[in-house]
């Protein structure tokens, strides 16, 4: 079983703390969720976080006004320490105090000496939001926490030979999309934009779109 800590940093509920709460976790209006929060704007049963080969994952739950992860829309979304959920006027911050410092130590960790300080001062930024010592938020949707990674994040772990080859497909298919688009693209002297065909750029818009739709299916396999 894991166990999650969630710090609401804004909004009604403003300063309350759950620590290592057992999941699964819902969160919504509703008396019956792990967390009740006093927020008009967000569904009687919001959002759900559960435990799936040894990750945090949340998945909304249908919701009206939907849920956001650093300042993205989501569906559903893997949860590591020092993230940001925006549901409604609410924000919560994943994890404790220390969790929060050990993956800073981590992002230190791989970053170049020079670098490390950045990690730090990023880590700094989130523990001072985490004692309302920030500024008033305007717009917690746009809130995005400091801990952001700097690249890709991982491939899923213990997949199954046939679930490698699917994803290989899938990536296959994006990846041929994008090479044809980019290398069709053309920089006209004295000019700093790239130009793609129409045809090139209706392919990509329509990945866009079956990626969403993906996604969705993803978020929402019934």
């Amino acid at each position: 079983m894991a166990f999650v800590t969630l710090r609401i940093l804004h909004g009604t509920d403003r300063g309350r703390i759950f620590d290592n709460l057992p999941t699964p976790v819902t969160i919504g209006r509703e008396e019956g969720n792990s967390i009740q929060l006093h927020d008009e704007r967000i569904s009687r049963y919001h959002l759900k976080l559960q435990e799936d080969n040894d990750k945090i994952v949340l998945t909304d739950l249908e919701s009206t006004n939907g849920t956001k992860v650093n300042g993205e829309d989501i569906q559903v979304r893997i949860l590591r320490d020092g993230d940001m959920i925006s549901v409604g006027r609410s924000l919560l911050l994943v994890g404790s105090h220390s969790d929060i410092d050990r993956r800073i130590a981590e992002i230190a960790a791989k970053m170049a000496p020079p670098e490390e300080a950045r990690a730090r001062q990023m880590g700094d930024r989130l523990q001072r939001m985490a004692a309302n010592q920030s500024d008033v938020i305007e717009d917690v949707g746009e809130v995005r926490s400091p801990l952001l990674p700097g690249g890709p994040p991982p491939l899923p772990s213990r997949m199954s030979p046939a679930q490698s080859a699917e994803l290989s497909e899938l990536l296959d298919y994006v990846q041929a999309i994008l090479r044809e688009a980019t290398e069709g693209a053309v920089m006209r002297p004295g000019n700093e934009k790239i130009e793609i065909d129409f045809a090139h750029w209706q392919a990509v818009l329509d990945l866009q779109a079956r990626l969403a739709e993906l996604l969705r299916r993803i978020g929402d396999p019934a």
